[in-house]
């Protein structure tokens, strides 16, 4: 859907083609390993220093690789699509490979990179707060750069995406933190149990189509859970049972707001989120921590403020209504309201009847709503999906592998979590920032394969980090 309000600046540059020849140049060549590493350095400068300082939790002396190592091999595998643990065992065991990472980290000698298993073992003991530092601070660099200031809210708030999603589920119990769901038959009867572990996510949304994590809480039950042979028993439905009420999605924003508000106390921050978030808990967050909120209303959410919405809406008052039509002749009907109360809360709404889909669009905000803004409201309001589609969707199924179980144990699963949120955000700033990428013109797939190749084809020079880390102007396309 194309809006008439631009909300980002053209940034795309038109560039004669390069021949097939050239393209085989570039990529026999060290130039897309040395984009990676200039990326980094232009966007996260103290990345590789931050890596160095997380806690190692190994005993000193029977450790043979030190946490840095683990830490940037997992990061590159990810970014090259590595899709399993014993894989990147493999794969990496390379000369090429090993003396690269060596010479990112600024290491005189090494010999080796770490098996499968010993960074598993690591990652067990590993705090995820470690990794949460390292990605607060990126945040913090990429917020601070001119670059991305198009995207924010009215000009001036952070939108926060806000969404949950399943990364692995099971069909027997993994652990005491798992969620759990019964299913049933016709008759009632338990047929199976699913057991899964959830995550809610906030992600920052920058540019056109660039999301990156800002905050994670793990929706998981702290109190352990009930047997299989219990869930299975009919009389666990009974009300005498005294059932264990399971975390949810609403319970673990509760946390994670007070999570982002303690890492980013002064960011300006709009949020926005689906169906289930319009209620006075939620609110009454964004008020006490000076947040704005753009989220989507339906008719369940609040039926009272519903009803008073549809009344006002059906009397169409002059004024607060427009209409306009876009590419294919579709039309657009917006509708936009202010002042409308809910407890102690002002309530405005904004409304899009899109004559291609069924259903209308409606949002609730605390933003003022006029005539003017109500078509960028909206489009705001239906970036939701940009946490499903530019960021679940592409690390599950696009080169991330974020629902494959790279450990079983759960502290493992969360760090390997962390990582691949890590390497995402490079990987976003690298498909959309590289200089490179902009001139081979290939696809994100084959793009990450011929930087994998290159990883392990080419050797990295001290010049080459030195050249890597000069200050560059990068202009992003979309």
């Amino acid at each position: 859907m194309k809006f008439n309000v631009p909300l980002f600046k053209e940034e795309k540059e038109k560039r004669p083609p390069i021949s097939r020849a050239q393209r085989r140049k570039i990529l026999r060549s060290k130039t897309l390993v040395k984009e990676l590493l200039s990326i980094i350095h232009s966007y996260f400068p103290g990345l590789i220093g931050q890596l160095k300082s997380v806690e190692d939790p190994r005993y000193k002396s029977y450790t043979t690789f030190d946490i840095e190592i683990f830490l940037l091999e997992r990061i590159l595998a990810a970014i090259f699509s590595v899709d399993s643990m014993r894989s990147q065992t493999f794969d990496f065991n390379d000369e090429n490979a090993i003396k690269n990472i060596a010479e990112i980290l600024r290491r005189d000698e090494l010999d080796e990179l770490p098996h499968h298993d010993s960074m598993n073992n690591c990652f067990k003991k590993l705090k995820p707060s470690e990794l949460e530092e390292i990605i607060r601070r990126m945040i913090i660099a990429l917020t601070r750069r001119n670059t991305f200031n198009d995207s924010r809210v009215r000009g001036k708030y952070w939108q926060i995406l806000i969404d949950g999603t399943t990364l692995c589920s099971f069909k027997r119990k993994h652990c005491d933190k798992c969620l759990f769901r019964r299913h049933k038959n016709k008759k009632g009867e338990v047929t199976h149990i699913e057991f899964y572990h959830n995550v809610l996510e906030a992600k920052l949304v920058l540019h056109e189509n660039l999301v990156f994590s800002i905050c994670t809480v793990f929706i998981e039950n702290e109190d352990g859970i009930p047997s299989e042979a219990e869930l299975f028993s009919p009389d666990y439905d009974e009300a005498s049972q005294e059932q264990i009420k399971q975390d949810c999605e609403l319970k673990a924003f509760y946390r994670l707001a007070e999570k982002l508000k303690s890492m980013f106390p002064r960011l300006p921050i709009c949020i926005t989120a689906d169906g289930l978030y319009p209620c006075q808990q939620v609110f009454e967050i964004c008020m006490n921590n000076n947040w704005r909120y753009i989220l989507r209303f339906k008719k369940g959410c609040i039926p009272t403020l519903y009803d008073s919405y549809s009344r006002i809406r059906a009397e169409s008052p002059i004024g607060q209504s427009f209409h306009m039509t876009v590419d294919n002749d579709v039309r657009l009907d917006y509708f936009y309201t202010n002042g409308l109360k809910y407890h102690d809360f002002t309530i405005n709404l904004a409304e899009c009847k899109d004559s291609s889909v069924e259903y209308a669009f409606l949002f609730i905000t605390d933003l003022p709503v006029d005539r003017n803004n109500c078509e960028s409201t909206v489009m705001y309001g239906r970036r939701r999906w940009r946490i499903e589609n530019e960021g679940f969707k592409v690390q599950k199924k696009h080169g991330y592998y974020l629902k494959h179980m790279f450990s079983k144990n759960y502290n493992a699963i969360k760090i390997h979590y962390y990582l691949i949120q890590i390497a995402h955000a490079i990987g976003q700033l690298l498909e959309h920032g590289s200089n490179v990428m902009k001139v081979i013109n290939l696809g994100k797939k084959q793009f990450r394969k011929a930087l994998y190749e290159g990883f392990k084809s080419f050797v990295l020079t001290p010049d080459d980090l030195i050249d890597a880390e000069m200050p560059r102007k990068i202009r992003l396309i979309t």
